[in-house]
């Protein structure tokens, strides 16, 4: 089934699973790569890197966290009234409802979001920079690649925008540069989940082996009724021209005029 999914998609996919930005911790400071050198010591040692595992639950899909998660750690004891070792504790982003508005779509949202967030739509100037500019890594959230999914198709032309085509130009030229190495087929599938995209593949195939299934009389009568209809719009679209004078007579009485020009 796999095999069926068009070359851009996997692409997609690819991209989805590169390194997103370090939220929660940042690298070491190096002199060179992972090495540093020791005053104390007099020496060059490697530094080790390890970033701070970060968990993505189901929840975070359905709002934007802004690339935050849950992040399992550690909490020391407190002197006098805890004793022990350090006791495991996972940390959670704090999340607030915000309403935010997209111009492109033109429509208010109601998102369960956090103040990463909310400061990464500043940085943007609008919720519809934040969504187009940001590198698919960092969303971190399968509603934000379906609302960029659904930018990219009315910035396009495959969807109407809220507005008139006024505010459509507009629009497009704003976010140009989100949509020049984005073709339509290619937007069609972007932000679809594995199960959506071999819904939509299983979909487009068995089109296909319909319309190839036909039998012959019915397209050869679909595609006469088809000549038949443009042969009347283009008969329609062109107005008659009188070419004598029986013929001006004729259209001045309301009558049918001689298809030949008369002498």
């Amino acid at each position: 089934m796999l095999n069926r999914l068009p070359e851009h998609y996997y692409r997609h996919r690819t991209e989805l699973q590169k390194p997103s930005t370090r939220v929660h911790d940042r690298p070491p400071e190096t002199d060179f790569f992972d090495l540093k050198y020791n005053d104390r010591v007099k020496r060059v040692e490697r530094v080790p890197d390890v970033p701070i595992e970060v968990m993505y639950p189901k929840e975070a899909d359905l709002g934007l966290w802004g690339g935050e998660g849950i992040v399992k750690g550690y909490v020391k004891p407190r002197k006098y009234f805890q004793a022990g070792w350090p006791r495991p504790k996972y940390f959670f982003p704090e999340l607030k409802k915000a309403v935010l508005y997209s111009e492109i779509l033109d429509k208010h949202f109601t998102f369960i979001c956090t103040g990463r967030t909310l400061a990464l739509v500043d940085e943007h100037h609008g919720l519809d920079g934040y969504i187009l500019r940001t590198p698919v890594q960092d969303l971190k959230s399968q509603l934000a690649l379906q609302l960029r999914r659904e930018m990219l198709l009315t910035l396009l032309g495959r969807k109407k925008t809220g507005r008139d085509e006024a505010h459509g130009g507009e629009m497009r030229k704003k976010y140009a540069d989100c949509v020049t190495t984005m073709p339509p087929e290619e937007a069609e599938w972007f932000g679809l989940s594995t199960v959506d995209a071999l819904k939509k593949a299983k979909l487009e195939t068995a089109k296909r082996t319909a319309e190839a299934k036909l039998p012959l009389k019915y397209a050869l009568s679909r595609k006469l009724i088809e000549d038949l209809k443009n042969a009347k719009d283009s008969i329609d679209s062109e107005p008659s021209k009188p070419t004598g004078w029986m013929d001006r007579v004729k259209s001045t009485l309301g009558l049918k005029t001689s298809p030949t020009p008369t002498t």
